[in-house]
């Protein structure tokens, strides 16, 4: 669901329903990718989309993605979905700013509490989004189940129940990386859904995420089929290199 009006972008598959809550603007930001990362201004903010307007069918959805942009989504919706694995990508709730607009996204620290990250049952932020503060991250981790933190290129960390594990990046020509976790969260979401192991999801949203940022928008997130052969050849490739390690015939 959007805080609208907005434009989809070219080639959105028309298998995939969106709804627009009214609003004067949709939020608009300008990225600018430096040395020392990225920096946002803000252009336009929106109306907050609330329970009373997310469609009735959708609000008894096995699986829901709460990703607020600029906080439009309220926390407390963590709590209108019991019977849906639960994901969130808190980035939203970590943006403040002064009007007038256009003017600089400030960083705002998200400190929920250990219920409402109980209830979340896979917690995607990056690096970026806590201004390099892992042991804010850490926290987060002691109170919900699944964390992760993205990283860019240099992969991401798995927090279970706490425990962190590595889950390497797959290869990559950056093209444009805007909107790569985003990719990531849902990829997750999906293949946890499906198979239950957050290791699994992990891997397969790594791949995902990678393939996306190698062209701009949507235009290079990989069909399903894609990332299967993806994901098997990069296995063969690990295989034939270990063997070579190990001086066994390939």
């Amino acid at each position: 669901m959007v805080s609208a009006p907005a434009e989809l972008p070219i080639g959105w598959p028309d298998t995939i329903q969106i709804v627009f809550h009214p609003s004067p603007a949709p939020p608009t930001f300008e990225n600018r990718y430096t040395l020392e990362g990225r920096e946002q201004t803000l252009h336009t903010a929106s109306q907050p989309i609330t329970l009373e307007v997310i469609p009735e069918a959708w609000q008894t959805a096995p699986l829901i993605h709460l990703g607020p942009v600029l906080g439009e989504t309220p926390e407390q919706l963590v709590d209108a979905f019991p019977g849906a694995l639960l994901g969130v990508t808190p980035q939203g709730w970590m943006r403040a700013w002064n009007e007038p607009l256009p003017g600089p996204v400030l960083y705002r620290s998200w400190q929920p509490t250990p219920r409402v990250l109980e209830r979340i049952d896979a917690l995607v932020l990056s690096i970026e989004d806590v201004l390099g503060n892992e042991a804010l991250v850490a926290d987060y981790a002691r109170h919900c189940a699944l964390v992760a933190l993205t990283r860019g290129a240099q992969g991401s960390t798995l927090f279970l129940h706490g425990v962190p594990h590595h889950i390497p990046a797959f290869p990559a020509i950056e093209r444009d990386p805007t909107g790569a976790g985003d990719v990531f969260a849902a990829a997750l979401l999906v293949r946890l859904r499906e198979t239950g192991d957050p290791l699994d999801a992990a891997r397969f949203a790594s791949y995902v995420a990678a393939r996306s940022v190698e062209g701009a928008g949507i235009s290079r997130i990989p069909a399903r089929g894609e990332i299967e052969q993806g994901l098997t050849m990069q296995d063969r490739i690990k295989e034939a290199a270990l063997g070579s390690e190990q001086g066994l015939p390939l």
